[in-house]
């Protein structure tokens, strides 16, 4: 409608936008009683708006999604968590090529919205929380962005194969679940095809133990006021470490992924 509006009154226009959370419910989004999961709410919304658009009278036009994440609550099992990690990664899966620029809501945790922060952990929706703390969602993102300029195909919900100008190959796989369900972990096995011998390859991790300061954070007692000492400690406890080496067997390598947890392999 609002597209026709401006086309039929000659209104010029520049974009469309609009935005998302994957708690919203499917009646406001869609007028559906469904109960749409946040592992599906966002593309699904955003693939019902790529649709309108391409069918109107401006297919032109380019999508600014302005507003997205897992959650407009505080949710602390959700945008603190390492889910996270495999949400980010999965929707960028799902989301490809359905928008020209796609938001997260927000930066940071500290923020007029909601007030003044009450302790660095509540359950924000920001990658990086009070005192400058990266969450794993900032992590996620850092390893995402490593990914290729490339997107390949693949017959898979839980990986993403791309390749960088350099031709090396930069692969995500997840371990992706609702944070209220329980996890298993589980094993993975890339199969390259067109790589002879045994290739070199690096795998970054993010998880409960690789790029999370939850657990420091609770062995702490959740402190709302951590002391200096106990600030760095959490942001040692957050930083991503070096990726680990390894070699592919035969052009193959099997990936053992924690609940929730997401792995970046590239080749070299």
């Amino acid at each position: 409608r609002f597209i026709r509006h401006c086309v039929e009154n000659r209104i010029p226009l520049d974009f469309v936008s609009t935005h998302v959370y994957g708690n919203d419910l499917a009646k406001d989004i869609f007028g559906t009683d469904e109960n749409i999961p946040r592992t599906a709410m966002v593309c699904r919304a955003a693939a019902k708006v790529h649709d309108q658009v391409k069918a109107s009278a401006r297919p032109d036009l380019p999508i600014l999604w302005s507003e997205y994440n897992a959650s407009y609550k505080n949710e602390p099992d959700v945008t603190d968590a390492v889910f996270m990690g495999a949400w980010l990664a999965d929707t960028i899966r799902q989301c490809d090529g359905l928008t020209d620029m796609m938001s997260y809501w927000t930066f940071s945790d500290v923020f007029e919205e909601q007030g003044v922060v009450k302790q660095p952990i509540y359950g924000g929706y920001g990658i990086i929380a009070e005192d400058g703390l990266p969450k794993p969602a900032f992590n996620a993102f850092r390893l995402l962005h490593d990914l290729g300029d490339q997107r390949i195909a693949v017959d898979s919900k839980s990986v993403l194969v791309t390749r960088k100008q350099n031709g090396n190959l930069v692969i995500a796989t997840w371990n992706l679940f609702l944070p209220e369900e329980r996890g298993e972990p589980k094993q993975v096995t890339l199969n390259l095809k067109g790589i002879k011998g045994n290739a070199r390859i690096l795998i970054s991790r993010l998880d409960s133990r690789h790029g999370s300061l939850l657990d420091s954070y609770d062995a702490m007692g959740r402190p709302p006021y951590p002391t200096s000492a106990q600030i760095e400690k959490l942001r040692q406890a957050a930083t991503l470490p070096p990726p680990e080496a390894a070699r592919l067997h035969d052009g193959k390598i099997t990936v053992t992924l924690p609940p929730q947890g997401l792995a970046l392999v590239e080749t070299r």
